[in-house]
């Protein structure tokens, strides 16, 4: 089952399974999916999801690279024929009639266009109900959280621009290595990033010692005040996460898992600031336990007996 539904999202773009994935993961309500890259190019490709009904019917949603909507349709009992358009009628809330046109992917897969401005995309992005028309057919489907679903896939299509996929060569066909222009070009980059990490992780420590200097005299643990300098300068620390997250991602090729970098990359800045909180405790400490230095400029006098 599993199977079929990566399949259904690979083929929701392409009439040949030529999408590798998913990668990362979209859970929106009861949509799943990733991103998926093409197999000949290993670039990425589309961003989909999809939600199983109970009339053993999928929904599919999809952005492409160039962001580009398309919902889809699959049911492993349907004998479509390949290349056939047909024409139907999506019916939002039992009151909005929108004529579409399905062109059929699979014996069991068809996609509509969904145009970004469109009267379609409004209705499924804010109708509660939805029905599939053809001829004397009707299928029914509750849209949940589509509100929600599409800005995630939005984001998945914006975040996934730059992973790299594997690439699967034709039988006879060898399989096409990074050119020396975007090997070189990947390096640039990278350069890039790690310069304005390391810029971006300067600024973000210079406000966090900033704020936690007048902390440094009260009795809070040195994690206690790690975290509170780091709430007023979260700004460069989100700014420093992010940096992280794309030099992550340029290595990898592909999505990081985002949550995980970020609580990894917070939790090495609070070490760090812990680190240096105890060091400035510890000299404040050294300076207040060492004897007055003995004042300069002559002699000491005399104390006399009578007072």
């Amino acid at each position: 089952m599993m199977r079929g539904v990566l399949l259904a999202s690979t083929l929701l773009l392409a009439p040949m399974a030529q999408a590798a994935g998913p990668y990362g993961k979209i859970v929106v309500g009861n949509w799943s999916g990733g991103a998926f890259t093409n197999d000949a190019t290993g670039a990425f490709s589309h961003c989909a999801v999809n939600a199983a009904y109970k009339n053993g019917t999928r929904m599919l949603t999809s952005i492409t690279a160039d962001f580009k909507w398309l919902i889809g349709f699959s049911h492993a009992g349907w004998k479509l024929k390949p290349g056939d358009r047909l024409a139907l009628q999506l019916v939002f809330d039992r009151t909005s009639r929108i004529d579409v046109t399905a062109d059929v992917k699979t014996p069991v897969l068809m996609t509509i266009a969904m145009p970004a401005d469109s009267q379609l995309i409004n209705a499924f992005r804010h109708g509660g109900y939805l029905e599939l028309v053809a001829n004397d057919r009707r299928l029914a489907f509750a849209l949940t959280s589509t509100s929600e679903m599409l800005p995630a896939l939005v984001e998945c299509a914006r975040q996934s621009a730059s992973i790299r996929g594997p690439v699967t060569s034709q039988p006879g066909q060898t399989a096409p290595g990074p050119s020396q222009v975007d090997a070189q070009a990947r390096a640039e980059k990278k350069a890039v990033l790690e310069k304005s990490r390391d810029l971006i992780r300067t600024r973000a420590l210079a406000c966090i010692g900033r704020e936690g200097a007048p902390m440094l005299l009260t009795d809070e643990k040195a994690e206690v005040v790690a975290k509170a300098a780091m709430i007023f300068c979260k700004a460069d620390v989100d700014a420093l996460v992010q940096a992280t997250i794309e030099l992550i991602e340029l290595d990898g090729g592909r999505p990081a898992d985002r949550e995980a970098v970020r609580r990894a990359a917070e939790q090495r800045v609070q070490d760090v600031v812990m680190a240096q909180i105890i060091r400035s405790r510890g000299e404040m400490l050294n300076r207040r336990n060492q004897p007055p230095a003995a004042p300069s400029g002559g002699p000491t006098p005399s104390v006399s007996p009578m007072l």
